[in-house]
């Protein structure tokens, strides 16, 4: 963690922002370490295991059959991760999406990437075990906080110099639809402004997870009726996974192709105010383009296949 807050980069960043904000340097340097010790996690490999086990044995409460894979699809994987660092992004419409995810990689011997999480889940207990099976826990709000986004930057950059790996879902929220929702773009800012900042590249892989039914499915009737969501802690956590004692069917995962960051991108984009998005190569076409390419590669489940005939 030392050679992370010390690194000369990280510092001659940290200068800059203190001059141009007019902040007192020390009390910068101190902040921004501070927030490296709270974003800061590794990968013990014993909380990887434990982890990976608990995973599949939540998923096995709600899904009897092995994870559904293209064989083709992961033997593309297995030789993209050898060569690159590899940003997973997913689709997004129960809480077992990350676990689905892990689950598969772990299965084929492939390494378990880095995720992200609210700090409100940073409860005691999980914060601990998350840290040390590659949970990086991030604010919800940092928009005036420019020494808490420079941090955040340069440790996923120091995640990519390792060659690690990350994933996250760009919905941002649940899909209550089972559509693809309009991407939140935050977290894939950071980590192409910390791609920059690496020595290394990252190829952006477009993840679609699907169901034939999901164990959210009563919680967001109820939302959608009125109630108030309930608090994300370890008493709900626990109770999500007793809940889980039923056949939901069958789960599917597909990996498509890496999505390039060029002016290719043939997908039509909302209306946006900003100028800057007219051309083609910024973030939102980016973006949209990868959802788009998550919508092409969705496995066809046997109940939506029914229900489609119906």
């Amino acid at each position: 963690m030392d050679s992370i807050i010390n690194d000369s980069g990280f510092q001659e960043a940290l200068k800059q922002t203190a001059k141009d904000h007019k902040l007192d340097l020390k009390k910068v340097q101190k902040e921004a370490a501070e927030y490296i010790k709270e974003l800061h996690a590794r990968q013990h490999p014993l909380a990887k295991i434990a982890s990976v086990k608990s995973f599949d044995y939540i998923l096995s409460r709600a899904y009897n059959e092995k994870i559904d894979v293209d064989p083709k699809g992961i033997k593309k994987l297995m030789q993209l991760m050898r060569m690159n660092s590899v940003a997973f992004i997913m689709t997004h419409k129960t809480y077992l999406d990350t676990l689905v995810l892990i689950s598969t990689l772990s299965r084929f011997g492939m390494p378990v990437p880095y995720s992200f999480g609210g700090i409100n889940l940073a409860f005691p207990g999980l914060k601990q075990l998350g840290n040390s099976a590659g949970l990086i826990f991030i604010r919800r709000s940092f928009k005036d906080n420019p020494v808490y986004k420079i941090a955040l930057r340069h440790y996923i950059a120091s995640i990519i110099d390792h060659g690690d790996h990350l994933t996250w879902n760009i919905e941002g929220t649940r899909s209550r639809t089972g559509k693809i929702l309009h991407p939140q773009m935050g977290i894939l800012k950071y980590i192409m402004d910390a791609e920059k900042q690496s020595t290394k590249a990252v190829k952006y892989v477009p993840v679609s997870i699907a169901y034939d039914l999901i164990p959210d499915v009563k919680e967001m009737t109820e939302q959608a009726k009125g109630a108030q969501k309930k608090s994300e802690d370890l008493a709900e956590g626990l109770k999500y996974v007793r809940s889980l004692g039923n056949n939901f069917g069958r789960a599917a995962i597909r990996f498509g192709d890496p999505v390039e960051i060029d002016e290719t991108h043939n997908v039509v984009v909302p209306q946006f105010n900003d100028d800057s998005y007219k051309s083609k190569d910024t973030l939102p076409y980016f973006a949209f383009d990868v959802i788009n390419q998550m919508t092409q590669i969705t496995p066809v489940s046997s109940v939506s296949l029914i229900s489609n005939v119906l």
